[in-house]
């Protein structure tokens, strides 16, 4: 059946019309997919300004127009010793210590870029005490940090929310998050149940931080305050986390020191905590300046301050490697008599009973780490015991003998860190062999050192604009609407075919 004229021409005209518009769409489709493919990159610097150094790190993620969290990635990083609680009576020479690290840290980035590059400073532990003994200095210090920040080429929008202490809660929560970050449960691909999520244990220089998510809600509203909510990659997790503060391993130290002293104004005193044999000079001064060991702060957190003898300034602690003695003198500094919301880790503290599996990293992975060279999980509470116990036996001249020697400025001190470990993380509820078996230690996860920055970054890259065009095409859906245009092209170049050479024939016929 033969069409008429009038029929193909009109065949002809929606062809054409259906082939250019499949090759506008196919053009524009190809466009968007490579403004979407084609992202940028987004960077952000963190200062963690600890109680003994500050580390620097730049981060970096691909900014997709319609994330929630960037995948977060660590690019570079730089440390810088003394921690900048160290110049407390000196505050102008606190940024001039960070502003060469910090420029160096982005020196690889154009400097057209720079001024887009956020910079975060959370100041830790080691300046909370530091805000208890000198309030006013303290201020100053952040004061003046901020605006040198202001002055560095960096966006610093928010001054007072981008530079400021961060709570030990805080930084209990975001090391949860890098913990599960690192190890893949929490990520923008994945994101499993909370109740599969791992738990965190933090020991730094000032302070401890216990985190997991709890199998129960909160018993109380008083309890709650606790219990922090917490959005990652469009999933809700209510994260139970707690930092006691002076229960770093050197400010306890210090405490343990206190205590080891009594009224002792002697030249040489006796440390249980310290190897037999192994010897060093103290200061009183150094030990007894601290809101962890004199004053109200140390009387509210352990029920009694500790006073310097009168007379004792310079002294030599000599090891006598006394472990039952020294954990007696640890055990004193946790009060366990009272709970007034059920139930308690320490110090009437509320926490939920520990569940599931956990990573204890920083302070609690060096000493583990020599006595167990070759194993980093599945311990016996009875296990660590006897193996800190051995250590703890020995005298100094043997650990020395038997240790690289870059690693004695260390080791001196692991019988001390063996005895606190044990008793702290039996105060925080690992009383049974299967809760310590649910414990892997170690620095580092996957080659990755453990921090709360990554956490703190991660979460606010939420909140960072993105500045990429407004564009999304995935891959399945640019594969379905590609094969769609294509398909269509094809049928009007088959159909334009078919009515040119209709017409063509017709003409041809009409002629003859």
């Amino acid at each position: 059946m033969e069409c008429s004229p009038s029929k193909r021409r009109l065949l002809i005209i929606i062809s054409v019309l259906f082939l250019v518009l499949g090759l506008i769409g196919l053009i524009i489709l190809c466009a968007l997919f490579a403004l979407s493919v084609n992202v940028g990159n987004m960077n952000a610097v963190v200062l963690d300004a600890g109680s003994t150094s500050t580390k620097l790190t730049l981060y970096e993620w691909k900014d997709y127009p319609f994330r929630t969290n960037g995948a977060v990635k660590q690019i570079k990083e730089a440390r810088e010793k003394p921690g900048i609680s160290s110049y407390i009576d000196k505050p102008f020479q606190a940024y001039e210590k960070l502003a060469g690290p910090l420029q160096n840290l982005v020196a690889d980035i154009p400097q057209s870029k720079r001024s887009k590059i956020p910079v975060y400073l959370a100041a830790t532990a080691g300046m909370r005490l530091e805000l208890i003994k000198s309030p006013l200095a303290s201020m100053d210090l952040f004061d003046i940090i901020r605006r040198g920040l202001l002055n560095s080429g960096l966006a610093v929008e928010t001054p007072n929310e981008r530079i400021r202490m961060l709570s030990g809660s805080e930084e209990g929560l975001f090391g949860w998050v890098s913990v599960n970050n690192i190890l893949g449960t929490v990520t923008e691909e994945t994101q499993v149940a909370p109740a599969n999520t791992v738990g965190s244990l933090d020991l730094g220089g000032a302070s401890t931080q216990i985190s997991f998510v709890a199998k129960t809600k909160p018993p109380s509203r008083e309890a709650s305050m606790d219990y922090y909510p917490l959005k990652l990659f469009g999933r809700q997790y209510t994260v139970y986390s707690h930092s006691f503060l002076c229960y770093g391993k050197n400010e306890f130290e210090k405490r343990i020191q206190g205590s080891i002293i009594g009224t002792n104004t002697n030249t040489s005193i006796g440390n249980p905590c310290l190897l037999k044999g192994y010897m060093t000079n103290a200061s009183a001064a150094k030990i007894y300046d601290s809101p962890c060991i004199t004053g109200t702060y140390a009387e509210s957190v352990f029920t009694e301050k500790l006073s310097k003898p009168a007379g004792l300034e310079r002294f030599t602690f000599v090891g006598t490697g006394n472990p039952n003695t020294c954990r007696d003198v640890v055990r004193k500094q946790f009060k366990t008599g009272s709970c007034t919301i059920q139930p308690c880790s320490f110090n009437n503290i509320h926490q939920p009973q520990v569940t599931g599996v956990f990573r204890a990293y920083a302070g609690f992975s060096y000493a583990m780490a020599h006595l167990f060279p070759n194993k980093v999980t599945g311990f016996t509470k009875s296990e660590i015991e006897n193996a800190v116990y051995r250590f703890c036996n020995k005298t100094w001249a043997e650990v020395a003998s038997e240790t690289d020697p870059k690693q004695l400025e260390f080791v001196y001190n692991f019988c001390y860190d063996g005895i606190y470990i044990l008793e702290l993380l039996t105060n925080f509820g690992f009383k049974t062999d299967e809760s310590w078996k649910a414990i892997t230690f170690g620095a580092k996860i996957n080659g990755q050192s453990v921090s709360w920055a990554l956490g703190y970054m991660l979460d606010q890259s939420g909140f960072l604009p993105s500045e990429s065009p407004k564009v999304q095409v995935s891959v399945p859906l640019f594969a379905a609407l590609f094969v769609i245009l294509f398909l269509i092209i094809i049928a009007s170049i088959v159909c334009l075919a078919f009515a040119v050479c209709s017409s063509s024939k017709h003409s041809a016929n009409h002629d003859f």
